[in-house]
C-alpha cells in the first residue's frame, strides 16, 4: 500500500492518568475512502483515544500523522481546520436556531469573511452567508434532513439531532469524519437511517471511523476494525476476522472464574420480595429510554442486568434511586410505591446507589467520602445529629464505619489519604463502601468494574456473594456479561429499554447463543438476519423463546 493511501497513521500513542495507563502503544492507520470502527468493551480506552487523535487531549508519548503532517501537537481546533472532525456522543444543537442555521454556524470559521463585514452583512460576508447557506443545504440532503431545514432544532428526535450533528461536522470541511457513539440510544428504524447517511458520506468521498457498542450495527458498516482493551489494541482486520477472534469475544464477556459459593440457598422466587417494577416507561426528549420493563429482585438475592451500551440499564438503576422520573408504570420497594418518595427519602428508605464513573470526592479523604455515605440517615435523626452526631446515632455510626472498614480492609489502611489518589480498584472500593455506610436493603451497582484490571474487578465482583450471605439485596449493571452471569442468582438481558430475556444466571451462561444476541454479531450486511431485525436485536426471538 502506498504511503498516499494513509489518511491518518496512528504509531505508539500512550496516555497515563496518574497511577492509570488508559492507552498503551497503541497503533493503527486509516485509509482513504474507508470505513473504520473503532470498538472495545466500557474503559477500553476508546474515547481517550479519540481525544488524542482530535488534539483535545495530548499523548504521553506517539506520534498522529494526517495527509502527512505530524497534528499530535496541534491545538484541536487547528485539528478541526485541517479536515479531521469528531462528533460527540451528545448531539448538542443549538436550540434556539433553525436546522439550517446550526450547520451554517458550524461553516463559519471556513467562511473567513472577517469580524467587521460579518457583523454588517455586507461585502465579502454576504456572500459567504450565501455560500454558507448553499452548503448547509447541501449538508442537509447528505444526512436526510432537507426538508426540515426551516424547522426549529429543539423540535427534532434523538435521531434527527444526531443527523443533525453529522450535518454539522460535515459543513466545516470534513476529510475525515470520526463519529462518536452515533447509533448510541437510537431505535431500529433510526440506526437504518443513519447507516444509509454514512454510507452515502462515505461514496461523497469522506472518509470515516467510527466508536460504537452496538455490534450489529458495526457488523453491517465497518469495512475494517481496531478493538481496544484496558488501553491496547488486541485485534485489527476485516470484520470476519476480528468478531472471531478469542481475544475479542473475551475482552466483552470476560473470562474470569466469579462463580459465587450460593449452595443451599433459598430458591429466588420463594423470596419475599425486594423490589417490583411493573411496565417502567422513561423518555429523554424523544428518545425512549425504557418501554414497560417488569423485573422482580428477591431479598437477598444478586440480579444482573446486562446487555449494550444504551439498553436501559443505568437508566433503570436511576429511576430506582429517584434520580430520574417515569412517565408511567410502578415501582414498589418492601411492597411500598416509590413515586411519592424523592431521591434524599429512596436512599433513607434503604435503597443505595454506587453510580458508574464512581462519584467520589476527590479532594476529600477516605473517611470524609465514607461520612457522607450516611447523609440521609443522619439527617433524619435531625440537624444537629447531622452536624454532631452523639449518643445512638454516634454509636450506630460508628459501628457500619468498622463494619465498612472490616469488608474493605484497604480503605482502613487509607482512611486519611485524599480519594482522587487512590487508585481505581480502590475508588471503587470506596464508592461501594460509601453505598454500604447508608445499610441498605438494596445495594445497586452500576458498572463496578468499568477500567479494572481483570484481577481487581475479580475482587469487587467476588465481593458481592459476601454480602449476599448477609441478606442485602442486590441489583448490578455490568459490562462483563461472563462475570455478571457467574456471580448473579439470576439475570435480565435489556436491549432498546425493553427485557428481551431472563432467567437463572447459570442457564443463561451455559447457552451458546448468549455470545451472540449479547454482542448482536450478524453475519454481513444484507443477510436474512439484517432483514427479519425488527427491534434491533435479531437475536430476541429464540432468547424469548427459550426464556
Amino acid at each position: 500500500m502506498n504511503k498516499e493511501d494513509i489518511l491518518l497513521d496512528v504509531q505508539g500513542v500512550s496516555r497515563r492518568f496518574g497511577g492509570l495507563k488508559a492507552l498503551s502503544d497503541v497503533a493503527f492507520d486509516v485509509r482513504r475512502g474507508e470505513i473504520l470502527a473503532l470498538i472495545g468493551p466500557n474503559g477500553a480506552g476508546k474515547s481517550t483515544l479519540l481525544s488524542v487523535v482530535a488534539g483535545s487531549l495530548k499523548a504521553d508519548a506517539g506520534t498522529v500523522t494526517f495527509k502527512g503532517e505530524r497534528i499530535d501537537g496541534l491545538a484541536a481546533e487547528q485539528v478541526n481546520r485541517r479536515g479531521l472532525v469528531r462528533t460527540f456522543q451528545g448531539a448538542e444543537v443549538l436550540r434556539q436556531m433553525t436546522v439550517l442555521e446550526n450547520v451554517m454556524a458550524a461553516g463559519v470559521a471556513q467562511a473567513q469573511s472577517g469580524l467587521l463585514a460579518g457583523l454588517l452583512g455586507i461585502g465579502r460576508a454576504a456572500e459567504a452567508g450565501r455560500r454558507l447557506a448553499a452548503t448547509g443545504l447541501e449538508k442537509l440532503q447528505v444526512v436526510g434532513l432537507g426538508q426540515l431545514a426551516n424547522a426549529n432544532a429543539a423540535l427534532l428526535t434523538a435521531g434527527q439531532q444526531r443527523l443533525l450533528s453529522i450535518a454539522r461536522a460535515l459543513a466545516t470541511g470534513a476529510e475525515l469524519l470520526i463519529l462518536d457513539e452515533p447509533a448510541a440510544g437510537l431505535n431500529t428504524l433510526e440506526k437504518r437511517v443513519l447507516a444509509e447517511v454514512i454510507l452515502r458520506i462515505r461514496a461523497a468521498g469522506t472518509t470515516v471511523v467510527f466508536v460504537e457498542h452496538d455490534l450489529a450495527f458495526v457488523s453491517r458498516l465497518a469495512e475494517r476494525m481496531v478493538v481496544l482493551n484496558h488501553g491496547r489494541v488486541i485485534a485489527k482486520g476485516v470484520p470476519d476476522a476480528v468478531r472471531t477472534d478469542p481475544a475479542v469475544v473475551e475482552a466483552y464477556l470476560g473470562n474470569t472464574e466469579l462463580r459465587a459459593a450460593r449452595a443451599g440457598a433459598e430458591p429466588a422466587r420463594a423470596r419475599p420480595v425486594v423490589l417490583a417494577v411493573d411496565g417502567l416507561r422513561l423518555r429523554y426528549g424523544g428518545l425512549t429510554a425504557l418501554d414497560g420493563v417488569d423485573i422482580e429482585v428477591g431479598e437477598g438475592e444478586i440480579v444482573a442486568l446486562i446487555g449494550a451500551n444504551g439498553a436501559g440499564k443505568s437508566t433503570l438503576l436511576n429511576a430506582i434511586a429517584g434520580t430520574e422520573k417515569p412517565e408511567g408504570g410502578m415501582l414498589r420497594f418492601a411492597g411500598r410505591d416509590l413515586a411519592p418518595l424523592g431521591k434524599e427519602a429512596r436512599t433513607g428508605a434503604g435503597i443505595s446507589l454506587a453510580p458508574e464513573g464512581r462519584a467520589l470526592f476527590p479532594a476529600l479523604t477516605v473517611q470524609d467520602n465514607l461520612l457522607m455515605g450516611r447523609y440521609a440517615r443522619m439527617r433524619q435523626s435531625g440537624v444537629t445529629q447531622l452536624l454532631w452526631p452523639r449518643g445512638a446515632a454516634r454509636a450506630e455510626l460508628d459501628a457500619v464505619m468498622e463494619e465498612v472498614l472490616d469488608f474493605f480492609p484497604r480503605l482502613r489502611e487509607r482512611l486519611h489519604q485524599q480519594a482522587g489518589t487512590l487508585s481505581g480498584g480502590e475508588q471503587q472500593m470506596l464508592a461501594i463502601g460509601r453505598a454500604l455506610m447508608n445499610r441498605p436493603t438494596l445495594l445497586m451497582l452500576d458498572e463496578p468494574s468499568f477500567g479494572l484490571a481483570p484481577q481487581v474487578s475479580r475482587e469487587i465482583l467476588g465481593s458481592l456473594a459476601r454480602l449476599a450471605a448477609r441478606g442485602m439485596t442486590v441489583l448490578l449493571v455490568e459490562q462483563n456479561a461472563r462475570s455478571a452471569l457467574q456471580v448473579a442468582d439470576r439475570t435480565y438481558i435489556l436491549v432498546n429499554g425493553r427485557i428481551v430475556a431472563e432467567g437463572p444466571s447459570e442457564a443463561l451462561l451455559s447457552r451458546p447463543d448468549i455470545t451472540q444476541a449479547y454482542l448482536g454479531w450478524e453475519s454481513g450486511p444484507g443477510s436474512a438476519q439484517e432483514d427479519t431485525q425488527q427491534d434491533g436485536m435479531q437475536q430476541e426471538a429464540p432468547l424469548e423463546a427459550a426464556a
